[in-house]
């Protein structure tokens, strides 16, 4: 999947500034899609070449002009052609697994902190997706749409993940330990 995608996927349900675009990226797509500003400002001057999103300039007092984003028809033709297209199985590439391989040339012990680092970052994420999944549980009383649906849908999948995870570093943390791998 390209960022182009996402934010055509994004801007198809409404036009937004290059700002609230970012912070869609951080508040709702957080937990399956991560782009810098940059990133962001850059596929979007990639896609208004292509023709595939307009930006209407609005003038402001006081600040700069700002920009406001919407699909083209030929932004959402590619969104629906990329949509249908088949999609890859997910890589699992891993730098800690590769890491991992490498401990012998250092050691376990040497090679703890960057474990424990690790492991504290899945934790703090994993903590962070069951919040937003609470979250959203509570909105959920108050009637979701399809789009509210399909989000859950994909924090249910960074949830399960996040568990699968920390099951695995539970296993890692136990072999780094003592050496003793799970049956």
């Amino acid at each position: 999947m390209a960022l182009r995608h996402v934010v055509l996927t994004v801007l198809a349900r409404g036009d937004m500034t290059g700002y609230e675009i970012t912070k869609t990226f951080e508040t709702v797509y957080s937990h399956f899609w991560r782009a810098s500003h940059q990133q962001v400002y850059r596929e979007l001057g990639r896609l208004s070449a292509e023709v595939c999103v307009n930006a209407q300039v609005v003038a402001q007092e006081g600040k700069p002009d700002k920009k406001i984003y919407s699909i083209t028809p030929r932004g959402l033709e590619e969104l629906r052609q990329w949509v249908i297209a088949p999609t890859e199985i997910p890589r699992s590439q891993y730098d800690l697994l590769v890491k991992l391989l490498g401990c012998e040339v250092v050691g376990r012990e040497a090679f703890r902190p960057e474990f424990d680092r690790i492991r504290g970052i899945a934790e703090e994420w994993l903590r962070m997706l069951r919040k937003m999944r609470r979250e959203c549980l509570r909105q959920r009383e108050k009637g979701w749409s399809e789009h509210e649906q399909v989000l859950y849908l994909a924090l249910r999948r960074g949830v399960l993940l996040g568990e699968a995870q920390m099951r695995w570093l539970d296993e890692v943390d136990v072999y780094l330990s003592s050496g003793a791998l799970p049956d």
